[in-house]
Order: C-alpha cells, then sequence, then structure tokens
C-alpha cells in the first residue's frame, strides 16, 4: 500500500462519506464545516454545514449530500457545491443518515427511536420505530433494502416499505457498518469481538475473529475486500474471510475509513483532520 495524496482540514475530524461513483469525499470537521474532495484531492465546494451535525453522509453518485443536526431536530438536503436544498424537521435532534446510492432517498434516525424515509424533495415515505435509536444506517446499493444499528446488541433489516425484514440482538458494541452493493456482506465491527456478517437474507450471522480490536470497517462493492481499523492506528487490507493481506500503522488515531466500490483504494481519516488516499493496487508499505 502506498500513500496516492494526502489532506488536513481542522481538526478533529468527525467523520468522512466517499462516493464511489464519482470519487468524491465528504469531510466533516469539528466546527461543522463541509469539505468535498474530488479523485485527486483536491477541494470541490466547501462550506459550513447549515445546523449543527449529528452525522452526514454523500450519495454514491455525487449528486447529493445530506445532513442531521445535532442540535436542532432537522435534515438539511444539500446540492452538490453542499449549498442547501430544503430542510425538513424532526421529531428529536438525528442520531445517523444515509443517503441511497442515486440521492433519490434520505434516511434518518432520530433520538425518538423513529427512523424516516424521505425522499428527493423532503416528502415523508414512511416512518418506523425502533427499540432504541439508531446510530449507523446503511443502503443496499442492489436492494430495496436499509440495514441499522445501535451501538450495542441491536441490527436491523427493513424493507421497501418500513417494514422490518429481521432483527438481532448481538452481544457486542458497533464500532462501523458497512454493506457491499448486493447485500451479502453487512459487516459490523465490533472491537475486541472482531468483525460480524451479515446478509439481507435473514439475522443468521458469521463472527470473524481477529487477532487486533477493529473499531472500524469498510467493504468493497463485491464483497472480496475489507479493511479494517484498531484503535492503536494500524489499518489492515483483508481478504473476505477476513485474513490478512497487508497493514499499515499511523501515528494518530483512526477515526473514520472508506473502500472504494473496486477495493483499490482507501481513505483514511485521522482524528488530527489528516485524510489519506492509499493506494492498494500496490504491495508496498506505508509507514
Amino acid at each position: 500500500m502506498r500513500l496516492h495524496w494526502s489532506q488536513t482540514i481542522p481538526a478533529p475530524l468527525r467523520g468522512l462519506s466517499l462516493a464511489r461513483e464519482r470519487d468524491w469525499l465528504l469531510a466533516l470537521d469539528g466546527q461543522d464545516d463541509l469539505f468535498l474532495f474530488n479523485r485527486v484531492g483536491a477541494i470541490q465546494a466547501q462550506r459550513p454545514s447549515p445546523v449543527p451535525v449529528a452525522a452526514a453522509c454523500c450519495a454514491e453518485d455525487g449528486s447529493a449530500c445530506a445532513v442531521g443536526g445535532s442540535q436542532a431536530a432537522v435534515v438539511c438536503w444539500l446540492a452538490p457545491d453542499l449549498a442547501p436544498r430544503w430542510q425538513r424537521s424532526l421529531p428529536q435532534r438525528a442520531t445517523a443518515i444515509a443517503l441511497e446510492p442515486l440521492g433519490r432517498y434520505v434516511a434518518v434516525a432520530d433520538a425518538g427511536c423513529t427512523l424516516h424515509l424521505l425522499d428527493a424533495r423532503g416528502r415523508t415515505v414512511w416512518q418506523a420505530t425502533t427499540p432504541r435509536p439508531l446510530v449507523y444506517l446503511a443502503f443496499v446499493p442492489e436492494k430495496a433494502v436499509l440495514i441499522g444499528a445501535a451501538d450495542y446488541g441491536l441490527v436491523l433489516c427493513f424493507g421497501a416499505a418500513g417494514e422490518c425484514l429481521w432483527r438481532d440482538g448481538l452481544v457486542a458494541h458497533v464500532g462501523s457498518l458497512a454493506v457491499s452493493g448486493d447485500g451479502e456482506s453487512l459487516l459490523l465491527a465490533c472491537f475486541s469481538d472482531g468483525l460480524y456478517r451479515y446478509s439481507t437474507a435473514g439475522p443468521k450471522q458469521q463472527r470473524i475473529p481477529l487477532h487486533t480490536a477493529c473499531h472500524l470497517a469498510a467493504v468493497s462493492y463485491a464483497g472480496d475486500c475489507l479493511l479494517t481499523a484498531s484503535q492503536d492506528g494500524r489499518v489492515s487490507r483483508r481478504e473476505r474471510d477476513g485474513s490478512l493481506r497487508d497493514q499499515i500503522s499511523f501515528d494518530s488515531p483512526v477515526v473514520a475509513l472508506a473502500l472504494s466500490a473496486l477495493g483499490d483504494y482507501g481513505i483514511v481519516g485521522l482524528v488530527d483532520g489528516t485524510l489519506r488516499r492509499v493506494d492498494m493496487r500496490s504491495d508496498e508499505r506505508l509507514n
């Protein structure tokens, strides 16, 4: 693995979202400023968020971005240049957000245990009640399915009409959620418990034990390449079964992780505001 480009935003880095079809990257800093980078690491757009941010995301095709409010109970839809398009109220503050890959819908979970699905004009499509507030959300690109997870002991799968297709009460803390294109790899990074894999077919889980604790994970579109991060700053490239292929280390804690559709590069976000695009087509190591 080798460094392709590096950028720095004002620390701390609070999150990132990769528009894999456009090779664009959305990043959020501790001052609620939003940054959009293109495939070579140049800034495409930069704006303060319309509201204090609990969570932010972008569509896979780069057609839209969205933020959920951490104080004001709202969801904001943003254009590709990060300009606000519309804003809608929520019953309570947002806890998680996800955009459908083509930017047709946005899913928002709030602190009142309600999951909302809105269309691109801000109209409510459906609402669902969850046992606890969800902190991770992801659409499955090839299926009309939405996956949600709480930070401990809960993962759910929702259908096109908002019905709960299945749920599981796994006994583990969850650090991140990642999904493959076909939904056969729904990965939860569970710290010392390693990775848990589900599929859209049902709540049967497969535990993937790792030699180091894992709090972040990302998966390629085909599900054949994994990227994991441990709390000591190590980022590992893995096979589908979790076996290690390569590993690099960073001096600052890793707080966000993303993987390209083909698994040929990864984005590593460090707490100090550094964003690094790492080329994984080479076996060279970056230390």
